[in-house]
């Protein structure tokens, strides 16, 4: 009998893993024929009849499956987007539906290929990029804003001073603070053309390429001495080998007791789903060459081995924040 239960449990597991795909599978193609948007408002049966085309059987029963998975909410007139999904499509919001999906599609696709030995490309940087990094948004800048009141110092730095941000990605900090600060000056920092294009993109859009150059270049090769007030290593994406020349570099840049900053971005989850979803990130993110989940001590200690000076750790909304002197 332990063996028929035993089989009966990981049964169990494999349907619950198909539903959870179905389900993705689902909020998928609605919102990429625009169901989505056309029910950010509450709509009769009928009206999304005419809009999908579907027929009213069919449409009934997608929209139940819809209903059952929490994407859409009944109505007095009908259905309409259930508000979670609905704030997701605003522009304020700091993530979007789009890249959400668009970062489940990449890494269901990432992590089959780290079982075939197959390396990503700058496609997928560019996803990951945008799946991190915040848009640039009120919501946004008053998240960044959040951890600038836990880090008062790195604050002073920011308001008249240079900053410096290694692997930038779209510039969600650099820009949303840009924006709040504008005495700052800033030096952005991405390897990957697309990401930087992207960046500097977003830059120009909200009025801020003057103040903050994003630049397309490896971190190791900035050449620039006793320049920054401040600066945050983007740590978790960067690649073992890149490591100690992109530290020394970073040091080479910042003025004489200038501060950098350092995220704790992963800890290890206790116990359940999100110890399972911990488990896929590493598998992806190792076969980056990338040294996943480094604690707040493992980070002192490399500043330190490149010549910084521990001056605490801090927590914050973000996590817990290295903080080393130049």
């Amino acid at each position: 009998m332990a063996r028929e239960r035993l089989l009966v449990m990981q049964m169990i597991q494999v349907k619950a893993w198909s539903a959870g795909a179905q389900a993705l599978a689902l909020l998928s193609a609605v919102h990429e024929r625009q169901w989505t948007t056309y029910l950010t408002e509450p709509r009769s049966l009928d009206e999304l009849a005419k809009f999908t085309l579907l027929p009213t059987d069919r449409l009934r029963d997608v929209v139940a499956a819809l209903e059952a998975i929490g994407v859409v909410r009944p109505t007095d007139q009908g259905v309409a987007l259930a508000p979670e999904y609905a704030a997701l499509l605003s522009d304020d919001a700091p993530f979007s539906l789009d890249s959400l999906l668009d970062e489940a599609q990449m890494m269901s696709r990432l992590v089959a290929d780290a079982v075939h030995g197959v390396s990503s490309g700058p496609d997928s940087a560019l996803t990951v990029a945008n799946a991190y990094g915040l848009r640039p948004s009120a919501t946004s800048r008053a998240m960044f804003g959040q951890l600038l009141d836990a880090l008062p110092d790195f604050r002073d730095a920011l308001v008249d001073g240079r900053y410096l941000d290694v692997g930038c990605g779209v510039g969600s900090f650099v820009l949303s603070t840009a924006q709040t600060l504008p005495g700052m000056r800033a030096v952005g920092i991405e390897l990957v053309p697309a990401v930087a294009a992207e960046g500097a993109r977003r830059a120009a859009a909200l009025g801020v390429a003057d103040r903050a150059d994003i630049r397309c270049m490896d971190a190791r090769d900035l050449e620039v001495q006793d320049e920054f007030d401040a600066a945050f290593w983007a740590q978790p994406f960067f690649p073992t080998d890149t490591r100690p020349r992109t530290l020394a570099a970073i040091r080479r840049a910042l003025k004489p007791g200038a501060k950098l900053y350092m995220q704790e971005l992963e800890r290890l989850p206790e116990a359940g789903v999100e110890r399972d979803a911990f488990a896929l990130r590493r598998l992806v993110f190792t076969g980056w060459g990338v040294p996943f989940a480094r604690s707040a001590e493992d980070l002192t200690a490399e500043a330190e081995a490149a010549g910084f000076v521990l001056d605490r750790v801090a927590s914050t909304p973000f996590g817990r924040i290295v903080v080393a002197r130049a």
